[in-house]
């Protein structure tokens, strides 16, 4: 037979093959809606288009922070090994395909090329002695980690906490980060969209003559080992993620989308159902909240949206696991029960740089601070900002406290006093700023978050036998956390605030004391994390003597409070024109909007560009891409972009709420969510002057 007409013959071999192969799909799809299923799971989803100024070189603000700085804190480790695989694979790894059919034909460009990666929001960053492989902002590497199907240990790529906590605005033909402020990140689509990569190279190794897909991530991810034996454990290894992956639950009651997450539910998951084994602790994701910045807030009395959280390290310990730090639940007490890859010196400096000395004494806010308006942005009117000064004054400081710039913020300090085991009093080494938190029954917003630590329990609890007679051991939780005690009869807590208008008289004085947390049934949620949060720091100080001074300042003047229902914090507004979507659900995709009744708030939101309007402060909406969206109302993406919708449970606008309905003589007898009177437009505009000062 000649060379052409073997040419010819073995063409013909390929395109059967292929009819054979899309055909066999097909049948599949239609005889089994549970393949379906698995070849959605396959499918890429689809993502914004990525804007020119996204791969550009960036502006950066002026936040206290030298450069060197800030890439360390882009990129220092945590521990995590958030993504499920090597990073040899991740950089190897090829963007997934829209279409199964380009599988075996069509090369596709790596998945952490810029054109892709950064589609999911993330920042370009440059490489540097903190980030040799030039990874995006917020990506790190630990060495010598342990990943589910991988045979050997290998070098982990997690989330640091840049990953959630750094924004960045494009205005004009320039892009700007915010360091500390609210990612535009969207992390669901990143996991699916991994996932499809991973599936559709595992794919491709099956395929007879169209395997070059996982061949050329084979040699990639080999280089000069490469061999038969070693890519076909190679392929092995591949295999055993993806079965990983396809067995995790993945309940989702409320999109995240862009620039949110829920991130204390999945927390919860990851320790009380993930690591421990326990799926019955699992939840569906319900309450997702837009990234808060984290300037100033090191020096807050309560952190987190709903004020819950006392201790930095807790908090930030807290974080790491959250995001897959390698936590050892399973194993016996005494053979390792709570060890974790968490580097707590890490965390400590994390925690350092970020809120720099103590501001009281200074009288002055350093560490990390909230960005200034850039001279490239419209100039700001200083004669309506004086007036949104008194408006401020008038309308928003009996919750938000006074502006930072002002002399009376500094009376807002105090060290909390608490009671240790001993039932010894005892009193922060610090001062710190008393933070209002505004009650739901005042506040009107969306309650999904705010609850979550009030309604959720977890089961740490051992069985005993039962009908098969199966042991399970508890968790093995024996800690101590600091939770309030409230005394019968109200009285004046000294540096306490000013109650908000509204809110009536002082409420009874809350004794914080010390209290053991262990195993239970139904054991509240927020005391089962504060509890395991605290066994696992305590277990990290115990194998690595030596760091007592560090210990005092993170564990002894700092208490582990925990607190649950008290509703949603007020913090102070600095930096507050860098932070859009607004209210902790980011529902409300402008100030102005904001400061509008809530009739006038826009029904749908879309996140996921980064366009920023400075007139009305926030980010920027596509009119027409959002009444394609009324259109197409069942919908979560339009254009991959995400689109909110406010009607749902867990997305709503409501309250924080400037109306007629209020009265200023009787605020106790304004409907829940209303906080003040209805301001004018101008009145509106010249509060939005003002805050582009702070």
């Amino acid at each position: 037979m000649s060379t052409v007409a073997q040419a010819k013959r073995w063409l013909l071999v390929k395109r059967f093959t292929i009819l054979l192969l899309i055909a066999g799909f097909l049948m599949l799809v239609v005889q089994y809606p549970r393949i379906g299923a698995v070849l959605d799971s396959l499918t890429a989803p689809q993502l914004p288009v990525l804007t020119a100024s996204a791969k550009t070189e960036a502006v950066r603000l002026d936040q206290n922070w030298p450069l060197e700085l800030s890439q360390q804190f882009h990129s220092i480790s945590q521990g995590t090994r958030t993504l499920p695989i090597p990073l040899s694979w991740l950089l190897a790894l090829e963007a997934p395909h829209r279409a199964l059919v380009g599988v075996p034909f069509l090369r596709a460009g790596r998945f952490m090329d810029d054109d892709y990666i950064l589609r999911f929001g993330f920042i370009k960053a440059s490489r540097n002695s903190h980030n040799p492989h030039g990874l995006p902002v917020g990506f790190a590497t630990t060495p010598g980690q342990n990943l589910p199907g991988v045979t050997y240990s290998t070098e982990a790529v997690g989330f640091t906490c840049a990953a959630c906590h750094t924004g960045q605005l494009t205005y004009g033909d320039k892009r700007y980060i915010v360091d500390g402020g609210p990612a535009p990140t969207d992390l669901g689509q990143l996991v699916k969209a991994l996932g499809a990569a991973l599936g559709q190279t595992a794919i491709s190794a099956k395929l007879p003559f169209f395997n070059g897909r996982f061949e050329r991530f084979a040699k990639a991810v080999l280089g000069d080992s490469f061999s038969y034996q070693r890519e076909v454990e190679l392929q092995d290894e591949l295999d055993a993620v993806v079965a990983v992956l396809a067995a995790q639950q993945n309940d989702v009651d409320v999109v995240e989308g862009f620039s949110r997450l829920d991130a204390l539910n999945r927390i919860g998951n990851q320790v009380f159902a993930i690591d421990s084994r326990r799926p019955q602790n699992y939840v569906a994701i319900n309450a997702p909240v837009n990234y808060p910045p984290v300037w100033t807030s090191g020096w807050f009395e309560w952190v987190q949206y709903d004020g819950s959280i006392m201790g930095p390290l807790i908090r930030n310990t807290g974080e790491a696991i959250g995001v897959n730090a390698n936590i050892a639940l399973t194993a016996p007490i005494e053979e390792g029960r709570f060890g974790s890859s968490v580097p707590i010196p890490n965390l400590a400096w994390i925690e350092k740089i970020l809120a720099g000395p103590p501001p009281l004494l200074a009288k002055s806010f350093q560490g990390l601070r909230a960005p200034r308006w850039p001279n490239s942005f419209p100039k700001i009117d200083m004669e309506r900002a004086k007036e949104g000064r008194a408006l401020y004054n008038n309308h928003c400081q009996r919750c938000h406290l006074p502006a930072l710039d002002s002399e009376e913020i500094w009376s807002q300090f105090a060290q909390f006093d608490y009671y240790d085991q001993a039932g010894k009093l005892r009193r922060t080494r610090d001062s710190l700023l008393k933070i209002n938190t505004i009650p739901l029954s005042r506040i009107g917003t969306d309650p999904g978050q705010a609850n979550v630590l009030v309604l959720r329990t977890v089961d740490t609890a051992g069985n005993a036998g039962g009908p098969f007679n199966t042991h399970t051991p508890g968790m093995g939780l024996d800690a101590t956390v600091c939770i309030g005690d409230p005394q019968p009869e109200p009285s004046a807590t000294a540096g306490s605030p000013t109650p908000a208008a509204g809110e009536g008289p002082p409420k009874p004085t809350v004794r914080w004391v010390t209290a053991p947390v262990t195993d239970s049934r139904t054991l509240s949620f927020a005391k089962a994390l504060a509890g395991l949060i605290q066994e696992v720091n305590d277990g990290w100080f115990a194998q690595n003597p030596g760091f007592e001074a560090l210990r005092a300042r993170h564990q002894e003047h700092r208490p582990n409070c925990i607190r649950a229902g008290a509703g949603y914090r007020a913090r102070p507004l600095n930096g507050m024109w860098a932070t859009a979507p607004f209210l902790h659900n980011g529902s409300v995709p402008t100030v102005y909007d904001l400061l509008s009744p809530v009739a006038d708030r826009p029904e749908l939101v879309q996140l996921g560009g980064t366009e920023f309007d400075p007139v009305h402060l926030g980010i920027a909406q596509d009119r027409e891409l959002l009444e394609r969206a009324r259109q197409r109302r069942d919908e979560r993406y339009i254009d991959g972009y995400f689109i909110l919708d406010t009607k749902l449970r867990g997305n709503l606008n409501t309250g924080h709420e400037f109306s007629d309905q209020w009265n200023e003589a009787q605020p106790k007898s304004a409907p829940m969510g209303v906080i003040g009177p209805r301001l004018t437009e101008q009145q509106r505009l010249s509060l939005i002057e003002f805050l582009k000062t702070q």
